[in-house]
This record gives C-alpha cells, sequence and structure tokens, in this order.
C-alpha cells in the first residue's frame, strides 16, 4: 500500500473508524469461535455492520460524555458505524485470502540450518514428537533425529554441539 493510497483510507474512513474497525474485526472472530458456534454462516454476514453501528455508537456516547443527539448527527453515527463495519469486513477478507495460515511460526526451523530447507518443517517436527516420547536422555533423542536429517552428516562434536542447544531451548520454550 503506498502512502497515497494509505492517505486515501484514512481521509475516506478517519482513524477512529479504522481502529473500531480492527477491534469489531476481533470481537466478531471471538464471537464466531464461541458463542455463536452453531449459529448459521449467514449472520456473520451482517454481524460485523450491527457490530459496527453499535460500537461505534458506543464510541460517540463516550467521546461526547452524553446521549443527546440531534437526528443528523445520529444519522452521521450509524453512517460511521456502518463505515466501520466495512473497514472490518474488508480487514476480515484481506485476512482470510492473503494472511491465514501463512505464517505459521515454528521456533525450531532458525536452528536448523543443517538440514535441506524443504526437510526442515518435516525435522522439527519429528524433533518435537520425539521429545513428547521422550523417556530417557532428552539430547540422544534429538541427536537421533539430527542425524536422520542434517545434509551434509554432521560430525560428532556438531552433532553433539546442536542437540544440546535445541535440547536447552526447548527445554526453555517449553
Amino acid at each position: 500500500m503506498s502512502v497515497i493510497q494509505l492517505y486515501g483510507a484514512l481521509a475516506r474512513y478517519g482513524v477512529d473508524v479504522l481502529l473500531l474497525a480492527l477491534g469489531v474485526t476481533f470481537l466478531t472472530s471471538l464471537l464466531k469461535k464461541t458463542v455463536m458456534k452453531s449459529v448459521t454462516r449467514k449472520v456473520f454476514v451482517f454481524l460485523p455492520f450491527g457490530l459496527g453501528i453499535l460500537i461505534y455508537a458506543l464510541y460517540s456516547i463516550l467521546s461526547r460524555g452524553g446521549m443527546c443527539f440531534t437526528s443528523e448527527e445520529i444519522f452521521t453515527i450509524v453512517k460511521r458505524g456502518f463505515s466501520t463495519g466495512c473497514a472490518a469486513t474488508l480487514y476480515y477478507v484481506v485476512y482470510e485470502q492473503f494472511l491465514r495460515g501463512k505464517f505459521h511460526l515454528d521456533p525450531l526451523l532458525p536452528l536448523l540450518a543443517c538440514v535441506p530447507e524443504e526437510k526442515r518443517s518435516e525435522a522439527s517436527e519429528a524433533i518435537r514428537t520425539a521429545c513428547a516420547d521422550a523417556e530417557g536422555d532428552l539430547g540422544e533423542c534429538i541427536r537421533d533425529v539430527l542425524a536422520t536429517f542434517a545434509d551434509p552428516p554432521l560430525s560428532e562434536e556438531e552433532l553433539t554441539g546442536l542437540s544440546e542447544l535445541l535440547k536447552e531451548y526447548i527445554t526453555s520454550i517449553a
């Protein structure tokens, strides 16, 4: 997104609407996963708009310090609340289409430089499985997995050092 496009979005919606839309997006997602699990999916098409109007109205009441609004102000609140729902829907669509599932952060991947890149996820999963099933020394389980996946094969000193490093790292994050 260029600076001009960002400025255009800020001018069209306003910072308050864009920030409230983030809250509406998270609230909609939370409701979808908890309280409203059994509700038909069609409700979630309209839910961000309803929540947007409600949240923007609450924001207006809190920022103004009261509920005395003229009919023109009420129309503006509904319009800005609807804009909040539109922006929330846009955020959700961008998340679903472009971001969901692409950011799977595996903390072991950066430490597995000795494993070819196409096998790092598999090696990381094998290490986690070996650690979960380990009855004896955790370092030995990790060492066995590293010996299987490392390419080119590591020397005994490298294998021992890396397995101890991974053992300490895994125990510190677990």
